[in-house]
């Protein structure tokens, strides 16, 4: 698969992302939020809202070809990738003054057939390393 192939997969999977977070009362308040600090860049997918329990929630959206080879979307986010999600987690804290607000880090895991659509989504709440 191609660079913009690929590119297009990934913004169809924010779509869909967003769309499920929004159904299930997540108010959306940015996305695509790029840290453009430091020498390592990151990008933020979605920054929502939790109605439920007044949480900022970050979410890390990963789209995937359905494949019976394939690993889990979620799979994708690596050591590194959750440190530069820190690093912009904690750029977009400090430029909306947001200290001492309380907030998560989720992942939406998205899996796509190109015959049929989506085949899977799933909302993985509070991912650490």
């Amino acid at each position: 698969m191609n660079r913009s192939a690929k590119g297009e997969l990934g913004k169809q999977g924010e779509i869909v992302a967003a769309n499920y977070l929004r159904k299930n009362g997540y108010e959306i308040l940015a996305t695509n939020f790029s840290n453009e600090l430091g020498y390592r860049r990151g990008e933020i997918d979605i920054v929502a809202k939790d109605p439920e329990n007044n949480e900022l929630v970050f979410v890390e959206v990963k789209t995937r070809k359905k494949s019976l080879y394939s690993q889990e979307p979620e799979q994708a986010i690596s050591r590194q990738k959750y440190h530069r999600l820190a690093r912009a987690i904690s750029n977009y804290l400090n430029r909306n003054r947001l200290h001492g607000c309380d907030y998560r880090l989720d992942a939406v895991s998205v899996e796509i057939d190109p015959e049929k659509g989506i085949t899977s989504l799933k909302h993985l709440k509070y991912i650490y390393y």
